[in-house]
């Protein structure tokens, strides 16, 4: 049973964690990534993504990776369209991720599309998915270097939007923008009882916010799920400015801290840890 005194952890390691790297991940680095993870705790994660090889060439694995890992649990998978949800449903996916925004421009550079093309095709290929196994993203929801903060009502159009097709609604401070005040403000606006929200949060050098104070302002409004990867890993390779995702480390830290409980054993997380520091230190060289 969820309390507010819980913390859940959605992992976006083995998918944003290494899409946008420079250097070649083997299939079976990422599914040894995968399995060390679960060992740990880590129940609910995006293990990969079903977009175009030649987009993001690190994903063209995605096939081999999910069938490889399916055994352990019902893992999520990003799909962009009716191509990629095809090529997940055909490997056996159950759970789906979709990503949309309100910003036009973002829609326009990550999806081809504008808001009520991807709103018209997701809506089509996920009418008999139950709204249990989606996961709505929703991109820039705090600020696009494009096109600036996005408006109250933008926000809560796309969210409503979202919603009808799904029943976990998670805002993306993809270029790291968000404020506490930002995200009390948002969360506020947004509560329902038809949906529940989680947050994705970006680091960004240029903003003086530690990444915790908005951490501490989403469980402060009774939002307790955040995606996270290990050693914080990637970060949006499509919007200039985007810093690296939370850290599922410092994640665990921060609730040991203040007696938030994870069910993620940290020592146990030590194998995934290497890993991704290994991958982090050649990103840097």
């Amino acid at each position: 049973m969820i309390t507010l005194s819980d913390i859940e952890i959605y992992e976006v390691g083995p998918r944003d964690g290494l899409q946008n790297i420079d250097f070649n991940v083997s299939t079976q680095q990422k599914i040894d990534l995968i399995n060390n993870l679960h060992k740990a705790g880590l129940k609910s994660m995006e293990v990969t993504s079903f977009v175009h090889p030649r987009l993001v060439p690190n994903m063209a694995d995605a096939t081999d990776v999910f069938l490889q890992t399916s055994h352990l649990d019902d893992f999520g998978v990003l799909i962009p369209n009716q191509k990629g949800f095809d090529r997940a449903w055909e490997a056996g996916a159950k759970k789906f991720n979709i990503f949309f925004s309100p910003s036009k421009a973002f829609n326009r550079a990550n999806l081809g599309r504008n808001l009520e093309q991807v709103y018209t095709d997701y809506t089509n290929m996920l009418e008999d998915i139950d709204r249990d196994d989606v996961r709505a993203y929703i991109s820039c929801a705090f600020g696009c270097p494009f096109t600036g903060k996005p408006k109250g009502w933008e926000l809560q159009q796309v969210v409503g939007m979202a919603s009808e097709m799904s029943s976990k609604v998670v805002l993306c401070d993809t270029i790291g923008t968000a404020i506490p005040s930002s995200i009390r403000r948002s969360i506020d606006s947004l509560r329902s009882r038809d949906y529940e929200l989680a947050l994705h949060l970006h680091n960004n050098k240029s903003n003086d916010t530690n990444i915790f104070q908005n951490v501490q302002a989403a469980l402060d409004m009774g939002v307790n799920e955040f995606d996270s990867s290990i050693a914080g890993l990637g970060g949006c390779p499509f919007i200039p400015g985007s810093g690296s995702n939370l850290s599922t480390n410092q994640l665990l830290h921060f609730a040991e801290r203040y007696g938030y409980e994870t069910k993620v054993d940290i020592e146990l997380l030590r194998d995934a840890t290497e890993m991704a520091l290994g991958w982090k230190t050649k990103c840097l060289v």
